[in-house]
């Protein structure tokens, strides 16, 4: 991947074109020989051609929209139903490609409908500094007049018939076949967990699947095998022109067309020059696959399977189950670092399920296909079609679910470099062991030496988890939402909030429960979920099926989103004790202090809007004092004025939102820090300026997860010491200790001393 290499110093801007000459003299030295010279030369044309690509950037639409509030004329490229995100073209604004755009909850368009919308871009650079964001349309207007094109009503048609077929599952057809839909996050969840998340995305093994299939079925038709081949490549090209050229359908499109030549001109094709020259091809088609972890993983499952399968094959036998383990087993353990790099998960799982999950995919995808084709023409034979497939995808949910529910069938890590380098060195060891001259015996020798050295890994430094004698509070940079790990003298924990939850991410699985574990959490104490939104209570679920807490705090107010109903029903299993949050409740864990400010059903907002019924939460030891906000705005901090006097920290409300931290607040509060929960380039403009201003005003140092990661607090009870990416500072309370020392409850109260269990509070 000369060219890909190129292309990340070229944006990078790293050195000097000139620098780049003398690499252009290696090929006619003799010394360091041609390969050294080849790749330096792959590098110097990457470099030109990535300069090239990002010269070219400068003219799409993502760079070109300011920042901020705007009318528009777009034209939608994909069709959306009752909301949700797509892609548009700007008609209004010369530049060309689409940009991602949020629409309205309940809005609906089709492919190729042109609409006059009002809304806010917001910036969000790519990987190596590519222009892009999220357009977050407010209010539209459909353009009258502007019809769609073919292949734009048949995208719609499509999509439409899948909803009508489909039902419920219709965005996992969606997912299954058109590369699009936002599949419920806990279906989502099931599938990444049972390592069959490949399904819901569309890949090489989908296009694959395509074109094996229109090749049979000429093939059954009587057209000579060549033919039908060339046809099916073809067809895998379309299909991937189709769907907008992503990278991992590119790769087995170009792979399948590059091998229907090949094989047409009878000549004997290795798979690493066929792996070669797709990547090639596949970087002319889209430079910037090379910062798709989707196209990784697609080469390095092809390459992986590939691999272990010619070597079983040599060594083992060429049996079916052999060859399908082995397919299995390569594909998994080739694309583990990189599913732990980017994701923060590998599904060992998959290996047993993929055996059933993908013959079942492959018999259920012409069934699903065909319906969709049929539904306009031959809506009852559709509906056969359909019927018969939603079985199979039914069975296939059903086998995920399953999967996910295995104790040992997912491993979650933390992400990023370190977390990739176990699985890179077993890929490596791997690798070793199937060398092509390596006998099984011989490979069975190198394994036990790899195992051998796996047994001294527990052995190894490992960061400690914090275990002074006092208070630390962690600010998880979960995006945008919240999480924050309390971990008491005594080395109990206490969780405020678990971050958000998607259909594309669990930052509870994703980040919350490993990070708790690596700290050497084994379970939970008290979780405290402040409100009933995503961005709070998401990744709760994650949470109580790893770390099993003992109390749940919450409102309790009357909320139907699915996602807090399915939190209520698994807070009622294995006897946890549910508790809803009252004003004046006290909790007291090893010395420190939890105490209720907020909610009150009594009070007048009561009900009316979910973030203003957050829990507030006082957190007291010695003379520290901290409070954690919630979402809750300037209604609730009105009501709690004159209450609660100094403190030394304060988790500012709504993640910054200018809508929370009034003045009268912290003119009250008087906080020597704030930290500030919110995901880097969020479509809510947050924190807002008017809120940083106000903290600035007041002499508040800001500390925010989207700039510094993970913001660590730690005090003695007299001083706190905040550490995060830009470094440390110690502050003082601020408060003498007569003054942090909490009034008398309101209502009932519990009190947990060092060792013993905690209690619900008590109303």
């Amino acid at each position: 991947m000369g060219y890909g290499a190129g292309l990340a110093t070229g944006l990078a801007r790293f050195g000097d074109p000139f620098l780049v000459l003398p690499l252009l003299l290696l090929p006619v030295l003799r010394r360091p020989g041609s390969l050294l010279a080849l790749a330096c030369l792959g590098a110097a044309v990457g470099r030109v051609g990535g300069e090239a690509v990002r010269i070219a950037e400068t003219g799409t639409c993502r760079a070109r929209l300011p920042a901020g509030a705007m009318e528009l004329v777009v034209r939608a490229r994909d069709p959306v139903a009752e909301g949700g995100r797509g892609d548009v073209g700007l008609v209004s604004v010369r530049c060309h490609g689409a940009v991602a755009t949020h629409w309205p909850a309940g809005h609906r368009t089709g492919a190729g409908e042109q609409w006059t919308v009002r809304a806010r871009w917001v910036v969000r650079p790519g990987p190596l500094g590519r222009p892009g964001g999220t357009l977050v349309v407010r209010e539209a207007r459909r353009v009258e007049g502007e019809r769609p094109d073919l292949a734009d009503r048949i995208r719609t048609g499509l999509a439409r018939g899948a909803d009508r077929l489909y039902g419920p599952r219709a965005p996992l057809v969606h997912a299954l076949v058109l590369g699009r839909g936002q599949v419920d996050a806990r279906v989502r969840d099931a599938f990444a967990r049972s390592g069959l998340a490949h399904l819901l995305s569309i890949s090489g093994f989908h296009v694959g699947l395509l074109a094996g299939w229109v090749g049979l079925a000429l093939v059954l038709c009587g057209v000579p095998r060549r033919r039908a081949w060339i046809a099916a490549a073809v067809a895998a090209v379309g299909y991937a022109a189709f769907l907008g050229w992503p990278a991992p359908a590119t790769r087995a499109a170009l792979l399948a067309a590059l091998l229907a030549v090949e094989r047409g001109r009878q000549r004997r094709v290795t798979a690493a020059s066929l792996l070669a020259a797709t990547a090639f091809l596949v970087l002319l088609v889209d430079p910037w696959a090379i910062t798709s972890a989707g196209a990784w993983m697609s080469f390095a499952a092809i390459g992986g399977l590939v691999a272990t399968t010619r070597w079983t094959g040599r060594r083992l036998g060429d049996g079916a189950l052999t060859r399908a383990l082995a397919t299995s087993i390569g594909a998994t353990l080739f694309t583990a670092p990189i599913t732990a790099w980017a994701f923060g998960s590998v599904a060992g799982a998959g290996v047993a399920l993929n055996l059933v999950a993908v013959p079942l995919t492959a018999a259920v995808l012409p069934a699903v296909v065909a319906s969709l084709v049929l539904a306009g023409p031959a809506p009852p034979l559709a509906a056969a079609f359909a019927a018969a497939a939603g079985g199979g995808l039914a069975l296939l949910e059903r086998l995920a679910s399953w999967g996910a529910a295995l104790p040992v069938g997912h491993v979650a890590v933390a992400g990023g470099a370190r977390a990739a380098l176990p699985w890179l060195g077993l890929a490596l060891a791997a690798a070793w062991g199937m060398h092509r001259r390596v006998t099984a015996r011989e490979a069975s020798r190198r394994v036990a030496w790899v195992a051998a050295l796996l047994l001294w890994l527990p052995l190894l430094p490992r960061p400690a988890a914090y275990g002074g004698s006092g208070l630390a509070l962690h600010f998880l940079d979960v995006g945008q939402g919240d999480a924050i790990a309390l971990r008491t003298p005594g080395g109990r924990w206490v969780l405020v909030d678990a971050g958000p939850a998607s259909w594309r991410s669990d930052a509870g699985r994703r980040v919350v429960v490993p990070w708790l574990r690596r700290q050497g959490a084994r379970r939970i104490d008290l979780l405290v979920v402040s409100h009933a939104h995503a961005d709070h209570l998401g990744g709760a679920g994650a949470v109580l099926d790893a770390l099993h807490p003992a109390v749940l705090l919450e409102p309790g107010g009357l909320v139907g989103d699915p996602l807090y109903l399915d939190f209520l029903a698994a807070a009622g299993e294995e006897g946890r004790h549910w508790v809803p949050a009252r004003d004046g409740q006290r909790l007291e864990l090893d010395g420190v202090r939890f105490s209720v400010l907020h909610p009150d059903p009594a009070w007048p907002g009561w009900g009316l809007d979910v973030n203003e019924d957050s829990v507030v939460l006082l957190v007291e030891y010695g003379c520290f004092r901290a409070v954690l906000a919630g979402d809750a705005g300037l209604p609730v901090e009105a009501r709690l004025r004159g209450r609660i006097g100094p403190v030394a920290l304060l988790k500012a409300g709504h993640h910054g939102s200018r809508t929370a931290t009034g003045e009268a607040w912290l003119d009250e509060l008087r906080p020597a820090a704030a930290v500030l929960s919110t995901g880097e380039g969020n479509r809510y403009g947050q924190p807002a300026p008017a809120t940083l201003a106000r903290l600035a005003r007041h002499g508040v140092a800001a500390w925010r997860t989207d700039r510094e990661g993970t913001i660590s607090a730690r005090t003695d009870g007299h001083t706190v010491t905040i550490r995060a990416g830009r470094g440390s500072r110690t502050f003082a309370t601020r408060v003498t200790c007569s003054a942090a020392q909490p009034s008398p409850p309101s209502s009932g109260s519990s009190s947990t001393r060092s060792g013993a269990t905690p209690r619900p509070p008590v109303n």
